[in-house]
């Protein structure tokens, strides 16, 4: 099982080479083909208010300025891994909204490579953008924080599991990457003094499934008094690990919002990438 194709979203933000370069790093170790995709974005501009600044020539310069923009940072994506031996990939530029192109992309995709949205820096797109697409995308997600630097992922794992279809879901999605000499350490996360849904012969069945693909993994049951996403920020630092796999909104998107769900937190204040599947 490999990563045969992966996406990776384009953009003129100061992150997008740095997103680019690990893309690019898991193709070359998986032996796949690399798309880089820029999509235009629309003209954030009301149609009524570009007829009185200029009429519909305006709306048509705009979106030109757009589709400029976005061959840009299509053509720099090019030439930055022009390069690199061996490496297959290629461009292409979408004139649309940004996360429905992501989306529809990565459903012809093994993986889709996107940024953690910086709340304090002009984004060309909408600040759900991440949990759009780790909801509709159909295939795992790895996003990219908008801070630090990440040259590799993969060798020191933490798996967040909790019995639940999207942690089992990310955790076999992430197999490509776990078996080329991953460390791995999955937590099964209890709340204080309460004991929650994962069973003890199902952490002894998920060693096992571990040791039969070959994995070198730890699997630990751990109790945390403070809220599981952080528990999981803490612990990732600890061991000084570079990559977190876990499933995304286990709860209704409601539900997540008003508990302030572990999605939630990770997408807000990741400091590793974070590769989710829902």
């Amino acid at each position: 099982m490999s990563y045969r194709s992966i996406l990776v979203h384009l953009d003129d933000s100061a992150r997008c080479t740095a997103r680019v370069d690990l893309a690019a790093h898991i193709a070359a170790g998986q032996a796949g083909h690399l798309i880089g995709l820029a999509p235009t974005g629309w003209v954030d501009m009301p149609a009524s208010v570009g007829h009185a600044v200029g009429g519909a020539n305006y709306i048509q310069l705009s979106f030109e300025h757009l589709l400029q923009r976005a061959q840009r940072v299509s053509a720099a994506f090019s030439a930055h891994l022009a390069e690199r031996s061996g490496l297959s990939f290629e461009s292409r530029v979408h004139e649309g909204d940004p996360t429905g192109a992501v989306i529809r992309m990565a459903r012809c995709c093994d993986l889709a490579v996107i940024g953690q949205c910086d709340d304090d820096a002009a984004s060309p797109v909408p600040a759900d953008f991440a949990q759009q697409v780790v909801l509709a995308a159909g295939v795992p997600v790895l996003v990219v924080p908008y801070a630090g630097s990440f040259e590799s992922v993969g060798r020191r794992v933490l798996v967040a599991w909790d019995g639940s279809r999207e942690s089992t879901r990310a955790l076999g999605a992430s197999l490509p990457l776990l078996v080329h000499g991953a460390k791995v350490h999955a937590v099964v996360f209890d709340r204080g003094s309460r004991s929650e849904s994962v069973q003890g012969w199902q952490v002894e069945q998920l060693r096992q499934w571990f040791a039969r693909h070959g994995i070198d993994a730890t699997v630990a049951r751990e109790t945390t008094e403070i809220g599981i996403g952080e528990a999981l920020l803490s612990r990732a630092a600890d061991l000084g690990s570079d990559l977190l796999v876990m499933g995304a909104y286990g709860h209704s998107r409601l539900a997540e919002f008003v508990l302030g769900g572990v999605t939630r937190t990770l997408l807000g204040g990741m400091t590793l990438p974070v590769l989710m599947a829902h």
